[in-house]
């Protein structure tokens, strides 16, 4: 199969997939919520209902979805979040129940999966250019108490990751309440854009200083890594905002980061090979997602944590690094299309695979957030689009006025 074809076929059943997982009832309490996971077809995920809603915007650019379709859809999906969703603070509940909306047993509210469906939510206000969409999203993101999550640690301002007000409720290990802090480089940068839109400038900017920017080595360059090297928090980020053209305020170049961290998170695989035969070339990525384990978050070198390779390949976490090593992916999908064909079906490749068990095992599920990454990687290396829109928004616009990142020619 040749690149557009093999890459219009992982398009195609990315869309597919979101909407097969959606609730597209409009006479549903949960209508424009987004499943999990494919396994798990009652539990939505607020994080995947942002990749969805960006999803929208690549599916009527293709024509695979009307626009009036995709209007009504993204208007629906929004008045639900503004009407039923269950929030703190404006922080959205993290598991829904897909068709009533109500919170799934006693998950946190999260910041970051938030910022997740927010993101889609802006998209898709700087795409449709609809005023009930820009409306919806503006109340969506003023509803938000920043200050309520802002805290100090080692003399820095930060941001808590989460709420959850029950004793035995999730992440809650000692008293319920506020859980954990975003101190080290992760996925939420993303977070960041967004409060500046509605704190003072001295405060966001305060906030983006905040979490460390510890530093590994690869080849001899530099990379601001997160603890535990897993490659989704160099791309959640990285899937809306074009970081091709700005440099942040310490003049942080964060394409060459995820370009680097990409690069060795396949060198690593690669260097493994001996030890785990599912590892070569053509097969790598570890990352989040399915594993013979069950639902594992992973990573590789420079990391604080040392790792523990099982042999699982994250697909789905491979396939989001297109835009940074395009070669080296490529090449990959190409391999599983020929010699794993039980690595895809309807929607797509599957999340993940492995050949170091007994018998080989294959990933028959997908994750929200993984195909809904990948997807929008894959539109990023082939058009810009999601980049174009995301970044060029007056909302992200204006906030990366604010926190000061600077404009740069793209020589990419």
């Amino acid at each position: 199969m040749d690149t557009y074809t093999l890459l219009n076929y992982e398009r195609e059943g990315a869309i597919n997939f979101f909407r097969a997982g959606t609730n597209l009832d409009p006479n549903s309490p949960g209508y424009g919520l987004t499943v999990d996971a494919l396994h798990r077809p009652q539990i939505a995920s607020i994080a995947s209902v942002g990749f969805a809603l960006s999803a929208w915007v690549i599916a009527v650019e293709y024509g695979m979805m009307p626009r009036n379709e995709a209007l009504n859809l993204v208007r629906g999906t929004l008045r639900t979040l503004w009407e039923r969703v269950p929030h703190r603070y404006g922080f959205f509940a993290h598991f829904l129940d897909r068709d009533t909306a109500a919170r799934w047993g006693r998950c946190e509210y999260s910041t970051i999966d938030t910022a997740l469906c927010l993101n889609g939510a802006i998209t898709a206000a700087a795409y449709f250019h609809d005023a009930e969409i820009t409306e919806l999203t503006e109340q969506l993101l003023a509803r938000i108490d920043w200050h309520a999550f802002i805290t100090e640690c080692d003399q820095q301002k930060v941001l808590r990751m989460s709420y959850n007000p029950d004793a035995d409720g999730d992440y809650v290990t000692n008293e319920p309440g506020f859980i954990s802090v975003w101190d080290m480089a992760a996925e939420q940068k993303m977070i960041y854009l967004q409060a500046a839109l509605h704190l003072d400038p001295t405060t966001a900017r305060a906030l983006y200083r905040g979490f460390r920017r510890d530093k590994g080595d690869y080849r001899g360059q530099s990379i601001i890594i997160n603890p535990g090297g897993t490659l989704f928090a160099y791309q959640y980020t990285e899937a809306w905002l074009d970081v091709r053209t700005y440099r942040d305020p310490d003049g942080v170049d964060w394409f060459t980061n995820t370009r680097l961290a990409s690069m060795a998170n396949r060198d690593y695989c690669v260097s493994l090979h001996e030890r785990f035969r599912t590892y070569h070339a053509n097969s790598w990525g570890i990352g989040c997602g399915d594993t013979p384990r069950g639902y594992v978050v992973a990573g590789a070198p420079p990391a604080l944590i040392p790792p523990e390779p099982d042999g699982t390949v994250s697909i789905s976490n491979a396939t989001a690094c297109l835009p940074f090593i395009p070669d080296d992916v490529l090449a990959m999908l190409d391999y599983l299309y020929r010699e794993h064909p039980q690595s895809y079906g309807r929607y797509g490749f599957y999340d993940a695979y492995n050949l170091d068990t007994v018998p080989a095992w294959y990933s028959h599920t997908i994750y929200g957030i993984n195909k809904g990454c990948a997807l929008l990687m894959l539109e990023n290396a082939c058009t810009g689009l999601i980049w174009d829109i995301y970044t060029n928004s007056p909302m992200i616009q204006r906030a990366l006025a604010v926190l000061g990142f600077t404009p740069q020619p793209s020589a990419r």
